[in-house]
């Protein structure tokens, strides 16, 4: 991952907490994870409309590896954004997409961060802070 994820923590109101990943394929460093795995507490990419969500990937890992999330509010991080139908612009709420990564807000899901840049097309990483 050639992105720094952490830009800023604010004064340590974030927390970088181990999980086990859970399900195929990479999660990517700056996706918004839940705890998709109950009876084990592992982790995978959080679904669309998702109000679970507990995070953002620290790093990128794979299924069954050791991997680190950032919790908290008023932290800024680069954050993974689609802005494939939907351009993002400074100040938009971010929610969750099918994909996993943030697009602007749609509607009334729920807003896990706010655009600190723009991005006017494709999928790319955003200064974002954490709502």
């Amino acid at each position: 991952m050639a992105t720094e994820i952490l830009v800023n923590d604010g004064g340590a109101p974030a927390r970088i907490l181990p999980f086990t990943a859970s399900g195929a394929g990479t999660l990517s460093g700056g996706r918004l994870v839940a705890i998709n795995d109950v009876t084990n507490g592992q982790i995978g990419l959080a679904a669309t409309g998702a109000a679970n969500g507990i995070g953002f990937m620290f790093t990128d890992s794979t299924s069954g590896q050791n991997c680190s999330v950032i919790t908290g509010k008023g932290v800024i991080l680069n954050l993974s954004v689609n802005a494939a139908d939907n351009a993002c612009a400074l100040g938009d709420l971010l929610s969750i997409s099918a994909n996993g990564d943030l697009v602007s807000q749609q509607g009334t899901d729920t807003a896990y961060a706010v655009a600190m840049e723009a991005l006017a097309s494709g999928l790319g990483y955003v200064k974002c802070i954490t709502l």
